[in-house]
């Protein structure tokens, strides 16, 4: 009989044959792409998580600022040693500036003074032709121009300074009347400005009653592309002159541009109908970088709502390039709490 046993004899290690080393690399491959493609897609979403985080937030910040200084429209400081009241300027049978105003698809341009009703260096409709070399949504993109006024506060101790119960646009205290001229009154403009950078911003310009000058532009939020401006009036005819006989009842019943409110050759009607505005919608678009937004096509948005979209109003149609920008579109309405009429 024969015994089997484990041979000690060396084998011989095959190879692998050209067919399975193809495979093998074509597998290795396949895998390295998957793994790859799944890194590039998170890294892609997180960064729109992100760059959605900060335009949420951006946003937040530019509607509580809008909101706050615009509700400051009118306020007349009753406590005050020496109040300044409109009713005594109508009374005297002067005629001050609104306490809202603005400009409908215009760049900003600093004035001569506070009387920005009979202002020559801006105007209704002049932003496509003032925008140089930029040919882009950072300036031809139909952005109005918003102008508030109001009565600050001084501090009991000191007339000069203010108690920060009323801010400017820049967040700054504004303090009371220093003479009984009501178009002494703190001014806040807001308007969208381009940068050197070629990113367009939300902007502040206010008038320092302390050096007598207008304070340099100050970017307020960087990236918004589009700044619009509908106003509630009441009993307010476009481009007319308001009717005495008109009731007003404080209640907006017709939404109008800011060039609607003029009264072309009649400053006085054109100031009348400003002092009917009740309300102002604002309509914003904030746009994030290059690249933060995981789709890249064009659009086009509607910043004050597709409702309120027209065709004869520059930017409320606002048509965006596929350039990889994640946008926010944000529209809210700020009524007004304060009488803004002379009587």
């Amino acid at each position: 009989m024969k015994r089997h046993g484990f041979s000690n004899l060396p084998r011989h290690q095959q190879g692998l044959t050209l067919v399975e080393l193809l495979v093998a690399l074509g597998l290795g491959l396949l895998v390295v792409t998957i793994a790859a493609t799944a890194l590039l897609l998170g890294q892609q979403g997180y960064r729109s998580v992100d760059s959605s985080t900060e335009l949420r937030d951006r946003e937040r910040f530019v509607s509580d600022l809008l909101t706050r200084v615009i509700v400051q429209a009118g306020y007349q400081d009753l406590g005050a040693n020496a109040i300044t009241m409109r009713s005594t300027a109508k009374l005297l049978g002067n005629d001050p500036e609104p306490d809202v105003f603005g400009w409908n698809n215009a760049i900003y341009a600093t004035p001569d003074d506070r009387l920005l009703t009979t202002s020559t260096k801006i105007a209704n409709e002049n932003r496509p032709s003032s925008c140089g070399v930029a040919n882009d949504t950072s300036c031809k993109n139909g952005s109005d121009i918003l102008v508030v006024r109001y009565q600050g506060v001084s501090s009991p101790t000191n007339a000069v300074q203010s108690d920060s119960t009323m801010i400017n646009c820049a967040g700054q205290g504004e303090a009371g009347l220093l003479t009984g001229d009501l178009n002494d009154r703190a001014v806040s403009i807001f308007h969208v400005n381009r940068g050197l950078n070629g990113e367009p911003a939300l902007s502040c310009s206010y008038f320092n009653s302390t050096t007598g000058l207008w304070v340099a532009p100050t970017p307020i939020i960087e990236g918004v592309e589009s700044f619009q401006l509908l106003f509630g009036t009441d009993s307010v005819i476009p481009a007319m002159a308001a009717s005495a006989a008109l009731v007003q009842d404080t209640v907006t019943d017709r939404w109008l541009r800011a060039d609607q409110l003029t009264v072309a050759g009649n400053d006085a009607a054109t100031r009348e109908n400003w002092r009917r505005v009740r309300s102002v919608r604002v309509g914003l678009v904030i746009r994030g970088a290059v690249g933060s937004a995981q789709n890249y096509a064009a659009a086009t948005l509607n910043p004050l709502g597709s409702l309120f979209s027209s065709n004869s109003d520059i930017g409320t149609n606002l048509a965006v390039v596929a350039d990889g920008r994640l946008r926010l579109q944000s529209t809210f309405t700020v009524h007004l709490r304060n009488d803004l009429s002379l009587r």
